[in-house]
């Protein structure tokens, strides 16, 4: 174990996607889907960026039937990491138009002026083109995008295309793409790992230290202790990294009203900003950090992603400043701040104390390199809800990171981004956020 420091907070670093040799680590040769909101047990299932120096096989989130997807006719070229972020070509969809009181050009459906279409959206809207399925591209390497479910190819009815990859982070020992985490199988199916991937073979496991070279047969397997230094990502970041911010954003920046009135910039749940300053210390460790563009389809509203949260530190830290924050932050026109929240409240240790179900000592812990000596603990699985504007280009941001220490270390498992064609704007009713598996 780490003897704590008295240190902060991690951020995030501009993209450089650069192959690992021996350390096991990804060795990015090609260059991220979303659907539900409760958390699952494993086994319980029912189924450009800104200078960071300145500044289980689970089949359920598919899209349902009454999603329908129809191909346009534009294509967008891959967007491949080469050791460099690079820009795919841009797309032009041509898409279904629809008049007032006739069917669509294309024929694909009749749509009137006020009436509900099939994705329950109402008034002149296109149908959802959003994949009605979306095959998975991880089964082989180790492309963090693809192992979330992004940029399988250019087919916007088969696959989610993104531009602008960025992955900041230097120490590639900080991410791994893995078949399996720890070592625990299924309460459920002994057959099965208990942390499996939701979608395809393999997900993406981020953290705040380093992670050991993969097993054999693709698994990430940490012995209790083993992580014991700090990674080489960029530290002592007083803001957070890329395009995520702290202060609150909504009431147009002045707070008070989360969810509604963004400022367009900083946090409109205004779940951050307490967490960093008023419990944390504000300052940033071994900053994990990720980002990439999605062009929201038409017809769609929204988008999923799967997760989960672990971290040494609870509960010897709840209320301390030392207090590692996982973030996933959209910028999109409907929305822009934190989307991984519960209750309205961030991923953070302190804030997350009342949801951590897996304590230390569970067997579920098993292999993940969170020992049983009374420490260490962890969420089950989580979907992160987020919305979009039909047609709109926006970009989504990842980052884990120690805050108020570079000792005690946090893990994110990320996986299954989804289109979802209903959405949820957030709103003082519904603030749309994570729903448990």
């Amino acid at each position: 174990m780490r003897q704590p420091r008295t240190l902060t907070f991690s951020a995030c670093l501009t993209l450089t996607l650069t192959a690992c040799g021996d350390d096991g680590g990804p060795s990015i040769s090609d260059t991220a889907n979303i659907t539900t909101l409760n958390p699952t047990l494993p086994g319980t299932s029912t189924s450009g960026v800104e200078d960071p120096t300145t500044g289980t096989t689970d089949p359920s989130g598919t899209m349902s039937d009454s999603e329908s997807a129809t191909e346009p006719t534009g294509t967008t070229a891959d967007a491949t990491a080469t050791g460099t972020t690079t820009e795919a070509a841009t797309t032009t969809d041509d898409t279904s138009t629809t008049t007032d009181d006739a069917t669509t050009t294309d024929g694909t459906s009749s749509t009137t002026d006020d009436t509900t279409t099939g994705n329950g959206t109402t008034g002149d809207i296109d149908e959802c083109q959003a994949p009605a399925t979306q095959p998975p591209c991880d089964e082989a390497g180790d492309d963090i995008f693809k192992a979330i479910g992004l940029n399988c190819s250019d087919n916007k009815a088969m696959a989610i295309p993104i531009k602008n990859p960025v992955i900041m982070a230097p120490d590639t020992s900080s991410y791994r793409v893995a078949t399996h985490f720890g070592t625990a199988k299924d309460p459920m199916d002994p057959n099965q790992w208990a942390w499996a991937p939701k979608e395809g073979s393999r997900f993406l496991v981020i953290g705040s230290g380093t992670f050991p070279n993969l097993e054999g047969d693709g698994g990430l397997v940490e012995q209790n202790g083993q992580d014991t230094q700090p990674n080489g990502n960029p530290g002592e970041l007083m803001q957070l990294p890329g395009v995520m911010h702290h202060e609150v954003g909504s009431n147009n920046g002045a707070g008070g009203t989360p969810f509604m009135n963004c400022d367009g910039v900083h946090d409109c749940s205004d779940t951050i900003a307490n967490q960093w300053n008023g419990i944390g210390a504000g300052v940033a460790y071994d900053v994990f950090y990720m980002s990439f563009d999605l062009e929201v389809p038409q017809g769609t509203h929204g988008y999923l992603l799967d997760f989960a949260y672990f971290t040494e530190e609870w509960p010897n830290y709840v209320n301390a400043t030392v207090n590692d924050m996982l973030i996933v932050w959209s910028t999109s026109e409907t929305f822009t701040g934190n989307v991984t929240f519960i209750d309205e409240q961030p991923l953070t240790v302190t804030a997350l104390d009342p949801y951590m179900t897996i304590l230390p000592g569970d067997p579920l812990l098993a292999g993940t390199g969170f020992p049983g000596d009374g420490e260490g603990a962890a969420t089950g699985w989580y979907t992160a809800k987020g919305s979009a504007a039909p047609g709109e280009t926006f970009t989504i941001a990842i980052s884990v990171f120690d805050l108020g220490d570079n000792v005690w270390d946090t893990v994110g498992i990320i996986d299954k981004f989804r289109w979802d064609c209903m959405g949820c704007v957030p709103n003082e009713v519904d603030s749309c956020g994570i729903i448990p598996q």
